[in-house]
């Protein structure tokens, strides 16, 4: 079995590897290329192959595993291809804009610096002092993030403690236990086990003696011990054992609670149960008429709880209004101190013009005035109300009010006088029982352990059973009710323990499925919750983070807790009513750009955030902040803000984050933030209009990590725009040269670039003195060259005419270079603030044109030369050689396309977007890592273009290198010497190339690899080796070559014998007074490279000249004179300077110019029989130039 195995899977790879190898192209034309990749893919996959071609297609492969292939586009398509899913991992496709990449896996970037650690390596937790926030998050001392809400709320969420510093916490209510760090908690919460104040002090204190225990059974931590306030209503026992009550203010009732004298026959028994304090009352303060209390105007106000439960009306006399103390004990509800202290009121032009004043000198909100109920002291607030005449089903109060018939005597007090329950007796009840008082009740709430009679008769003489079933609960009361209403806060007192008993000790229930528990026990339905009544017990958590009216001018605003949100309302200002516990304000999308002034945020010192953006403001008014001492995050986003005006933030001495951007904003001025001296994070100044900041912009900000100046339009900046910034660390601006301004700070964008710094464009002095002295040898090398090529003619015009298309292009190089030289001294010092004027200027453009057109225009020129010298010297005979027609025609050619790459970059095309303004230098080489737009251009232009221009000039130089040896192996004497002279010459010529290109074409592909290069080599490359061929191919070309040279030492020789020659005719004619015959000089023929490559055929003569070369000279030596050389004309092989005598034999002369190929036989003779006589003179050959 094990051998059938065997030989199926040898037999497998065979058939797949025949696939992959023959029929590839077969499978992808008729449609199976996946197929054949996968093959592919499974019979190379120990190799790793990642694509697999043919001569019809190449498919780029995925490898998923050890044995899976899939096609590259399938990678990071959403879905996983892979049995892996190693085509959707992470390492490949990365995370999503919003996330980080923690290793292997992602986090939102809200998890950043958050002091909880989420990657492995703890990578989000780094770095975190330069980390900015995101919005409607807190910046710690430390450097973490926290979100907003934390802030402030008695929990160290930092790690230091800076988000609980300089806090303002609400007073506690009424009912609140307030712990020794001034957080508030439920009553519920104390002594529960669990520690709810941050310093653990509600679970002090819990031992059984530390608790009053209520009639009812509900008991009361001793923290509410004494204040004033009853918290067991049926015996008062938190009231009780005070101590010894001051005479001066205070009663002692008999059970030892101490009641103040205000509360003296005030109509509400404060002493039980024997009610003394309302026994003995002298002074007529209300009236009792069949069981129903009514305060008497004149004598006393009437003031009623929130709840307006009448029952509860207490009657307060003239000398405790307005003393200062809330003798009502109803809260903020309007009591006998409401209306104390108005300044106007009744007229004027104040805020309470419109508001009623009282005789007894307060002053009441305009609903109190004509409502039917007494609110002034002598009931001035209902004189002279018109009274509308009630309809026949109404019945007419004793106020004027009019209430439904049907509400007469129904013990509810639905006229404000309470006169509907009065005088009762001759109503007629119906159905229903009377009470002994008179008013009527229903037979269902007689004896129902709630007393509904204003004199308790309907609970008196009722019968009350002893024992309670099994199915029942037996309240603190002794009230029976059935055993399902245990821990149910969703039933009242009428069906549940009048005395709500039921639902003590409900700590350990569970409740049902779909119902929430209090955190005291008891529990409810979803539907109870925020219905604004308070259902769960002491903890109140059913109405927790529910929405309420926190202002009652803008009941549209919708409070929860200790925030405002107005969001969107539309507002023109901010209300002025809002609840002094409020501390956070959301005032997003209104309008308050012309309200906000000095006194807007004056009552609300407290607040520790407020969010103004988008509210159209234009302009933020002096001192407007001037109060918010304690404000720790503001947001002025998407405003209008053009200027920042000086001293603007005055006052917020603890703000930690500023939100600016998206404001439009166009100026900063001088202290423009002075007073933020602890803020962090000047996050986002960005995305405005800045165009200029000027010195002392940021005085004030000492403290400040990091600033965001991204996408402005900042042209200038004064050079102390950043000075006081001690702390800075993170600087964003649009352009390095903002950096050169703040020096001191540890990180800023973007990084300078390869050839800029904050002082100068060159930063190096080698390159400041290179740049010039290259720039000038360029310019005037060139310059030279173009000028001897036009004054003297050349017999190879085409060579010169291409010598000189080849010094134009260098001559662009040298003034670039002088360009940027001159640059670099104007900008000395201050080059750092004109950056970006200067690299977006056409004249930078113009250098950058001027760059690479030189630098091309010299490639294409180099090549079309070695091209022609090669056909030359290798193919003498066998290609015709370039004429000069068609030689203007190639040169013609490749100045029109070099001008149109140069120039292209300067067209109006966004791919390009300032091509040769991205550096200093205005170059456009594509040398460093980065990938701006126009890269891939650029490495076509100087890597692609130029390596292959490269390639075709080294080796067609090799292969003039051969043909020479080869041609010159007939020549046996001193041929070492030529050939070494030769190679030195052509390896001068490759070398100078390769110095040039080479390196900024590896580099180019070094970076294109992902290499980062330091920027000081591309300094050194763009000024060293970018011009080298400019300066060095003057003299490789022109200078050093023999043609040159040749005329140069005639010129030189004929200048020192013209002198010479002067000086001994002046002498001979001095000393025998006759003339001296002009001697003519035969010159030595020369021949060299140069005109060999030039001369069809010419090396084949090579051999000739060397035997002739020694008599010419010979020759030359018997006549008396120097050799002199003279340039070899076109075609021949040397030449005589000679003249004829009158018997035809050859004569010295200066004066004319005979070849060698014109030499008879019989000249030759004599010139041969003369040189015979004499020593041969030492010959150079020159092979090359």
């Amino acid at each position: 079995m094990q051998e059938w195995d065997g030989l199926l899977l040898q037999l497998s790879k065979f058939i797949i590897i025949c696939l992959t190898t023959y029929d590839l192209s077969v499978m992808a034309e008729d449609g199976d290329g996946d197929l054949a990749a996968l093959i592919a893919c499974s019979s190379n996959n120990s190799s790793n192959s990642s694509s697999t071609s043919s001569s019809s297609m190449q498919v780029i492969l995925f490898h998923c595993g050890s044995h899976e292939c899939i096609r590259q586009e399938f990678r990071c398509n959403g879905v996983p291809d892979c049995a892996d899913g190693s085509d959707e991992a992470v390492r490949e496709c990365g995370c999503l804009p919003n996330e980080y990449q923690c290793g292997e896996t992602c986090i939102d970037n809200m998890r950043l610096c958050d002091t909880r650690i989420d990657c492995v390596d703890a990578a989000d937790e780094a770095n975190c002092e330069t980390y900015a926030c995101p919005v409607g998050h807190f910046k710690c001392n430390n450097h973490f993030c926290v979100p907003s809400e934390h802030v402030c709320d008695f929990h160290d969420h930092c790690g230091d403690g800076s988000d609980e510093q300089e806090c303002h916490h609400r007073e506690c209510w009424k009912a609140e236990f307030e712990c020794s760090n001034g957080q508030c908690i439920r009553p519920g919460r104390i002594c529960d086990g669990v520690a709810h104040c941050k310093d653990a002090t509600d679970e002090v204190h819990c031992l059984p003696e530390d608790f009053a225990v209520c009639g009812s059974g509900a008991r009361v931590h001793r923290y509410y011990w004494c204040d004033g306030w009853p918290d067991c209503r049926d015996n008062h026992a938190d009231e009780l054992h005070c101590g010894e009550c001051d005479p001066a203010w205070q009663f002692q009732c008999p059970n030892s609670r101490c009641v103040t004298v205000s509360n003296l026959c005030d109509a509400i028994c404060d002493c039980v149960p024997d009610c003394a304090d309302e026994a003995n009352c002298t002074h007529l303060t209300y009236t009792l008429t069949d069981g129903v209390k009514v305060c008497e105007v004149g004598s006393s106000m009437s003031c009623s709880v929130a709840s307006l439960d009448r029952v509860l009306d207490r009657c307060i006399t003239l000398p405790f209004l307005c003393d200062g103390r809330n003798d009502c004990h109803n809260g903020g509800y309007l009591s006998d101190e409401s209306g104390c202290g108005e300044e106007t009121c009744g007229g004027g032009d104040g805020n309470r013009s419109d508001w009623f004043s009282c005789s007894d000198g307060r002053c009441l909100p305009p609903n109190l005035h004509c409502d039917h109920k007494y609110d002034c002291l002598h009931g001035d607030d209902e004189l002279n109300c018109s009274r509308p005449e009630c309809q026949s089903s109404e019945w007419q109060c004793r106020s004027g009010q009019c209430i439904p018939a049907a509400g007469r005597c129904d013990l509810t007090y639905q006229c404000h006088d309470k006169s509907d329950e009065v005088n009762c007796g001759t109503v007629s009840c119906g159905a229903d029982r009377r009470c002994d008082s008179g008013q009527c009740v229903k037979p269902e709430l007689w004896c129902d352990w709630l007393p509904d009679c204003p004199d308790a008769s309907d609970e008196a003489h009722c019968e009350r059973r002893r024992e309670c079933r099994l199915d029942e609960l037996r309240c603190a009361s002794g009230q029976c009710v059935p055993l399902r209403y245990k821990c149910d806060a969703s039933v009242g007192p009428r069906q549940a323990c009048a005395d709500s008993s039921h639902l003590l000790n409900c700590s350990k229930e569970r409740c049902g499925p779909g119902l929430f528990q209090c955190g005291s026990g008891p529990c409810l339905p979803p539907s109870m919750l925020c219905d604004g009544e308070v259902q769960c017990p002491l903890t109140w958590d059913d109405e927790d983070n529910c929405p309420f009216s926190c202002s009652a001018s803008a009941p549209y605003c919708e409070c929860r807790d200790i925030s405002i949100s107005c969001l969107n309302q539309g507002m023109t200002s901010l209300p002025s009513d809002i609840e002094p516990q409020i501390s956070r304000f959301h005032l997003a999308g209104n309008y308050l750009n012309h309200t906000l002034d000095i006194s807007t945020f004056l009552p609300y010192r407290h607040i520790v955030f407020l969010d103004l953006s988008n509210n159209s403001l234009s302009t933020l008014p002096a001192g407007v902040f001037l109060h918010l001492s304690r404000l720790r995050i503001l947001d002025l986003r998407h405003n209008y803000l053009r200027s920042v005006a000086n001293s603007t933030f005055l006052g917020l001495v603890n703000l930690k984050t500023l939100e600016m951007s998206q404001q439009g904003m166009r100026n900063v001025s001088c202290h423009a933030f002075v007073g933020l001296r602890s803020l962090l994070n000047l996050r986002n100044l960005s995305n405005n209009q800045l165009s200029h900041l000027s010195g002392g912009a940021f005085s004030g900000l000492s403290t400040l990590l990091s600033l965001d100046l991204r996408h402005n339009q900042l042209s200038v900046m004064d050079p102390r725009v950043f000075s006081g910034l001690t702390s800075l660390h993170h600087l964003w601006t649009d352009e390095f040269r903002f950096c050169c301004l703040a020096r001191e700070v540890g990180w800023c964008h973007p990084p300078p670039d390869e050839f800029s710094s904050c002082e100068d464009l060159m930063t190096n002095s080698v390159l400041r003195v290179c740049v010039w002295v290259l720039g000038f040898i360029a310019l005037l090398g060139n310059s030279f060259v173009i000028v001897w090529r036009l004054l003297y003619a050349n017999d190879n015009k085409v060579h010169s005419f291409l010598i000189t298309n080849l010094a134009l292009g260098d001559l662009c190089m040298g003034l670039y270079l002088l360009i940027i030289a001159a640059v670099d001294i104007f900008y000395r010092g201050v080059y750092f603030i004109y950056d970006a004027f200067w690299r977006t200027s056409s004249l930078c453009q113009l250098a950058g044109f001027f760059s690479t057109f030189s630098s091309e225009l010299s490639v294409f020129t180099l090549t079309v030369i070695t091209l022609e010298r090669l056909v030359v010297i290798v193919f003498p005979f066998r290609v015709p050689r370039l004429s000069m027609r068609w030689t203007k025609v190639i040169m013609g050619v490749v100045w029109v396309c070099v001008a149109f790459l140069a120039a292209l970059p300067l067209a109006d095309i966004h791919y390009f977007r300032n091509f040769y303004g991205r550096s200093g230098v205005c170059l456009a080489l594509h040398i460093t890592h980065e990938k701006p737009s126009g890269w891939q251009y650029s490495v076509f232009l100087f890597l692609v273009l130029n390596l292959a221009s490269f390639s075709v000039i080294a080796g067609s130089y090799w292969g003039m290198y051969r043909a020479a040896r080869t041609s010159s192996a007939a020549v046996r004497s001193d041929l070492q010497r030529r050939e070494t002279s030769m190679a030195r010459k052509m390896t001068l010529i490759v070398v100078t190339d390769a110095a040039c290109w080479l390196p900024i074409i590896l580099l180019g592909v070094v970076s294109l690899a992902g290499v980062t290069i330091p920027p000081q080599v591309f300094a050194w490359v763009a000024v060293f080796v970018l011009p080298l061929n400019a300066a060095i191919n003057p003299l490789l070309y022109t200078v050093s070559t023999a043609p040159f040279l040749s005329k140069a030492r005639e010129r030189a020789l004929n200048v020192r014998s013209s002198f010479r020659w002067s000086i001994s005719r002046r002498a001979t004619n001095s000393s025998t007074g006759t003339a001296v015959d002009d001697r003519t000089t035969v010159v030595k023929p020369t021949l060299t490279l140069g005109d060999l490559d030039h001369t069809p055929g010419a090396l084949s003569t090579l051999s000739a000249l060397h035997l002739l070369t020694p008599h010419v000279n010979h020759l030359n030596s018997t006549r008396g004179h120097q050799p002199r050389r003279s340039q070899s004309l076109h075609g021949t092989v040397g030449h005589v300077v000679a003249k004829r005598n009158t018997n035809e034999e050859w004569a010295v002369s200066q004066r004319e110019i005979i070849p060698l190929c014109e030499l008879t036989n019989h000249t030759h003779t004599q010139l041969s029989r003369q040189l015979s006589r004499k020593k041969h003179a030492k010959h150079h050959h020159e092979l090359y130039d």
